[in-house]
């Protein structure tokens, strides 16, 4: 993109109060000045970028209904803005489709319901640990500009006998009035399957309590949810949602694409691929950390770009933490 385009999309996105779609012009921007080796500008753009006020942040709630909250006075979810979008994440481009189509079906929500159809509004994505199921979530959320509502489930969970299943209640009545992207990660702590041997009721009541909201949902919101263990959820779960996306573990080439994101911003000088290749079976948050741990070490080294010493030293450091987190749970 030109340079005269990366600032009209600059401003064009600042005015329209799309963050994400600042954020990526920016970046590109910062690239470009890489490019033409202008680091020391592209370092003080970056630093820009990344000052404290440009993190994601809570929202501002004071303005909004009060947040559902327990019994014992715990809110139920948290508020936040996303900060990604689907650029910012290397997914398969059939599931990079399927996404695109529901921000497309929300977007075109009353045209479709002019016709009378509803657009897809319930979400579960299954995978792995760490394949990126809520940055995902999170890049939903990003691309129709709306406000993340994220379950917190310690506090949703309560031994008083049916609070859970009230709990659930005021959560889906909360979205039920203004737009939302709600985020439920570890969806089958709640969702289990009613037959499991160790329940004693309270879990089959949980799970009615959960078919009947997500059933009764109707307002302009979605609701995504995330499992690292489907095989756990209750069959009658599967059916409430209008979609089904499996996120894979990365293979080479996803790995490949994720270490060429996470190092956009820095200049390095190591065969990618042979990296891609020692890491095997890494997940997309392991490779992510490698990338960002042979940054920190290029700066602390104080080099002006990321090299081979950086990146097997950051894998070597991946790799134990592998052993330690598998030997635990051994």
């Amino acid at each position: 993109m030109a340079r005269s385009d990366l600032v009209k999309a600059l401003l064009r996105n600042h005015q329209r109060g799309d963050d994400a779609g600042f954020q990526r012009a920016a970046k590109e921007l910062i690239d470009d000045e890489r490019r033409k080796r202008h680091d020391l500008v592209a370092e003080q753009l970056e630093a820009i970028l990344e000052e404290p006020g440009r993190t994601r942040r809570p929202l501002q709630v004071s303005s909004l209904r009060p947040l559902p909250k327990t019994r014992d006075d715990l809110p139920l979810i948290s508020l936040e803005e996303s900060r990604l979008s689907f650029q910012d994440l290397v997914l398969a481009e059939s599931v990079v489709e399927v996404f695109d189509s529901l921000v497309d079906e929300f977007r075109q929500r009353s045209a479709l319901r002019a016709h009378g159809v509803s657009p897809r509004s319930s979400l579960l994505l299954v995978g792995p640990p760490g394949c990126g199921k809520s940055a995902s979530a999170e890049a939903v959320a990003g691309q129709l500009g709306l406000p993340i509502a994220k379950v917190q489930l310690a506090t949703v969970v309560s031994s008083y006998l049916g609070e859970t299943a009230r709990n659930l209640e005021q959560i889906f009545s909360f979205l039920d009035v203004g737009s939302w992207v709600l985020v439920f990660d570890e969806f089958d702590m709640l969702g289990r399957e009613r037959s499991d041997r160790a329940d004693h009721g309270e879990l089959r009541r949980v799970v009615a309590a959960m078919l009947q909201v997500v059933d009764d949902h109707r307002g302009d919101s979605l609701f995504v949810a995330t499992s690292n263990h489907p095989a756990l959820l209750d069959t009658a779960v599967w059916r409430r949602f209008d979609e089904i996306i499996e996120i894979e573990a990365p293979d080479h080439s996803a790995r490949y694409e994720i270490l060429e994101l996470k190092l956009r911003s820095v200049r390095h000088d190591f065969d990618i691929c042979d990296a891609a290749t020692k890491m095997g079976d890494f997940s997309a948050a392991e490779v992510e950390a490698v990338a960002l741990d042979a940054i920190r070490l290029m700066v602390r080294q104080l080099d002006k770009c990321v090299n081979s010493e950086h990146i097997a030293y950051a894998i070597s450091r991946g790799e134990a933490r592998r052993q330690i987190i598998q030997r635990s749970l051994a």
